[in-house]
């Protein structure tokens, strides 16, 4: 059983999945501003959220893959230690220690995404904004430690993904629900 892991390319697996976990987490985030705009209704909706729940519980599946394969990794073995306490890596251990921060946040998100029919509406709303940060440490920690990074596709990537989402979010500032947009215009008006 060990020989098979030995064998494993673990170097390319731990790239791959933290290239994959990162894009996951894109399209989670992407599903969820979308799901929120106003004019979706019903179904539609409901699949936004499906999907929304999906992308984001599997990119976190797959930074757990991408964070424990640095145990086994022969080319640059990471100790428990390094991997479980932030900023304890002997190699770039801000950008690592960033890395674990998203982790354990993404972690923290799912965990009050569970429980948030036990929570306030506010309190778990304000727990769920803290994905925008996540997303850039994941964004900070992919872009200056991933050894792929110096490709221009990656690169590209990179930058495409975050001005989508600050276009999304921007958008979805600018869309109101129909009710806050007459409230706002009788506000204005008097």
């Amino acid at each position: 059983m060990i020989q098979i892991l030995v064998d494993l390319p673990i170097w390319t697996l731990i790239r791959v999945f933290g290239i994959l976990s990162y894009l996951s987490l894109f399209v989670g985030m992407a599903l969820g501003i979308t799901y929120s705009f106003p004019q979706w209704k019903g179904q539609t909706k409901a699949r936004f959220l499906r999907w929304h729940t999906y992308a984001n519980h599997l990119g976190t599946c797959l930074a757990l893959l991408h964070t424990f394969l640095l145990v086994i990794d022969t080319f640059m073995p990471f100790d428990w230690k390094e991997i479980l306490v932030p900023f304890a890596a002997k190699h770039s251990t801000g950008l690592n220690g960033i890395g674990s921060i998203a982790l354990y946040g993404l972690l923290l998100l799912i965990f009050t995404t569970d429980i948030r029919h036990k929570l306030k509406k506010k309190l778990w709303f304000a727990f769920h904004l803290l994905s925008y940060p996540i997303f850039v440490l994941a964004l900070v920690h992919g872009l200056y430690i991933g050894t792929d990074s110096s490709s221009i596709l990656i690169k590209s990537m990179y930058v495409i993904t975050a001005l989508l989402l600050i276009g999304l979010t921007v958008l979805r500032a600018v869309v109101r629900p129909r009710k806050q947009a007459a409230r706002a215009k009788e506000t204005y008006s008097v």
